[in-house]
């Protein structure tokens, strides 16, 4: 069985419809639904599924959210390492308007997370090591994915990271990440997370740039689906249909799914072509 550990964000998701512009003051009747989430957590929880034995280490707080988010996990047969701090629970609120989404992240409790909390106890019989790239963005949170990465070489299990938000690197210094994930073997970035961290525009030639940094990894393409690589193989992928709905998720579903196909055997196109299935399955059935 391949044994994971998976360290990151997790947040209460909050999704709220839209259908036409609120005036000032005014209320509006719409759909909102109030879901587990989190990069790192979606991954864990999508990992489990597949039958990977997974550790889960983050940070929460100690409200009713950070419980939910807790007894989330443990249903979904993760091991879970919650630190429980004097901050809310993270949370991102999504709002749709027309095709269009927008999101208002509050990290609360996962910037609780550092350095101290990774220990060498925790990567013991562990083959893998999984980071959320929102890590990197958070001083504390950088920390404790640096020693995470530093612990898993020395342990011999292999890394994997998918990037934070295009916009996000930029501010946050994509020079400073790129030298973070160095020692990365599996990279899952989507088009303008590609575009950031190479400056090339053409699909292919992002994937070529990344190629000589990390062993393996996929370049999303959202309803065209992926662009895998591993060494000087590559592999393109389409999801079943296209849909038009908010892809909050499927990128941490893709990931996870590739990742665990990947480390049990699975041949580059088979990981890509069922990591593109689940994740839209998994937009599909939280649409539905």
């Amino acid at each position: 069985m391949i044994r994971l550990l998976v360290l990151g964000d997790l947040n209460l998701d909050i999704h709220a419809e839209e259908p036409s512009p609120t005036a000032p003051g005014q209320e509006t009747r719409a759909a909102v639904r109030v879901v587990p989430g989190g990069s790192a957590g979606t991954f864990a929880r999508t990992a489990a599924e597949l039958g990977a034995w997974v550790r889960f280490l983050g940070a929460v707080g100690r409200d009713a959210a950070g419980d939910l988010l807790a007894r989330d996990l443990a249903s979904a047969g993760v091991r879970a390492h919650l630190k429980r701090i004097d901050l809310p629970t993270g949370a991102v609120l999504a709002l749709h308007r027309a095709g269009d989404r927008s999101m208002i992240c509050a990290r609360g409790a996962n910037e609780g997370l550092d350095e101290t909390d990774v220990s060498p106890a925790l990567l013991r019989r562990i083959h893998h090591v999984h980071i959320a790239g929102y890590a990197f963005l958070s001083a504390p949170q950088a920390r404790a994915a640096r020693r995470a990465i530093q612990l898993a070489r020395a342990a011999g299990a292999s890394v994997s990271v998918n990037a934070p938000p295009a916009s996000l690197l930029k501010a946050s210094g994509v020079d400073e990440f790129v030298a973070d994930v160095r020692a990365v073997d599996i990279l899952i970035v989507n088009r303008d997370e590609g575009r950031c961290l190479t400056g090339a525009s053409d699909d292919a030639a992002i994937v070529v740039a990344l190629a000589a940094r990390h062993a393996a990894g996929a370049l999303t393409l959202g309803a065209d689906g992926a662009l895998a690589w591993c060494g000087t193989e590559r592999c393109a992928a389409q999801p079943p249909t296209r849909l038009d709905v908010d892809p909050t998720g499927a990128g941490d579903v893709f990931a996870a799914t590739f990742v665990v196909r990947r480390l049990a055997g699975s041949r580059l196109e088979t990981a890509s072509r069922e990591a593109c299935s689940r994740a839209h399955a998994h937009l599909a059935a939280r649409d539905a």
